[in-house]
């Protein structure tokens, strides 16, 4: 009973705690068959010398690789409103290049169908064209799921949701006095600077034989015999 409860408060399903790893797993499993079909589609290309097997296969494994990253820094940028003017046309080739080798492997298995055949001739034509569709279409998948992945991510570490800062309010407020606060105006930069002199004292002359209190100052007397 506990262990339920703890799942259905923490929101601990086992379909809410995988999700994230599965489709980052199923989104890498589709990135390799684009792979696949770019590495096939390159395939006629093996016999020109030794080196060019192991060319496709770095262009293979490296379309696919960059199609899953990019597809998520494009998505990730797009989120926060970030500018995408460097990452949007090596997004787009990169997704052109896999859909049509995923097309062109399409065409040249699509008469392996034998379900084609069967089908009535009235719906011969429209199923040929979904079959190409959706034999081309997985790297289209793909890049949804980098959108979905990078929503996850964010609601997984709170980034892109920046916490609203309200101004600070006077303590009669929060009691529910919504009178506006008296708020003293600043001085001005030449009242400040006069305001920081510190005044000083007039000077209260001395007269000519005082010392300025009043009272006579000691003189030498003469003592005559």
């Amino acid at each position: 009973m506990q262990f339920m409860h703890r799942m259905v408060a923490g929101h601990g399903t086992w379909v809410r705690r995988f999700e994230h790893l599965v489709l980052r797993l199923v989104a890498l499993a589709f990135s390799l068959a684009s792979a696949h079909a770019i590495r096939w589609f390159f395939a006629p290309l093996d016999g020109v010398d030794v080196f060019q097997p192991w060319i496709t296969w770095t262009i293979a494994i490296g379309f696919g690789v960059l199609g899953y990253f990019v597809s998520r820094g494009l998505a990730h940028r797009m989120m926060n409103r970030e500018r995408i003017r460097a990452y949007a046309p090596i997004c787009l080739i990169v997704e052109f290049v896999e859909i049509f080798c995923n097309y062109a492997l399409a065409a040249a298995v699509i008469q392996r169908a034998k379900w084609l055949s069967a089908t009535p001739p009235t719906q011969h034509n429209a199923l040929t064209i979904l079959t190409y569709v959706v034999l081309s279409i997985i790297p289209l998948v793909s890049m949804l799921l980098a959108v979905v992945d990078m929503d996850l991510e964010r609601q997984k570490h709170g980034a892109g949701s920046p916490v609203k800062q309200q101004p600070a309010r006077w303590a009669g407020s929060l009691n529910g006095n919504n009178a506006p606060s008296y708020t003293a105006p600043a001085p001005s930069y030449q009242q400040g600077y006069q305001g920081a002199k510190v005044p000083v004292a007039p000077r209260v002359p001395v007269p000519a034989g005082g010392n300025g209190n009043g009272g006579i100052p000691f003189s030498p007397v003469n003592v005559t015999n």
